[in-house]
């Protein structure tokens, strides 16, 4: 299993996810809580040998980043190395452009 490195970024967008899961949707903390764990899992699964097409999406195409969906509503583009894999940003699926 490879090592897997969470950016900064996608770290900050999924802590604006719970906040938004909490204050918008008034989620109780549990249920944001347990939503945002099963990205953190996701992410962690990443890891696994098993790998993503590169991204259809223009912008992270041409940075070579591959792309995970989630839930058919969370796009994560990540790149391979050698030691593991770096997820290095995260979107909603109708924001991207192709």
């Amino acid at each position: 299993m490879r090592e897997v490195i969470i950016s900064d970024t996608v770290l900050s967008k999924i802590s604006n996810l719970r906040i938004y899961l909490l204050d918008e949707l008034k989620l109780s903390r549990e249920a944001a809580k347990a939503r945002t764990y099963r990205i953190d899992e996701f992410l962690l699964s990443l890891g696994n040998q098993a790998d993503y097409a590169l991204c259809r999406f223009k912008k992270w195409r041409a940075l070579g980043y591959r792309c995970a969906v989630f839930e058919k509503m969370w796009v994560f583009a990540y790149e391979i190395f050698d030691n593991g894999v770096i997820v290095r940003d995260m979107s909603h699926a109708t924001l991207l452009v192709e």
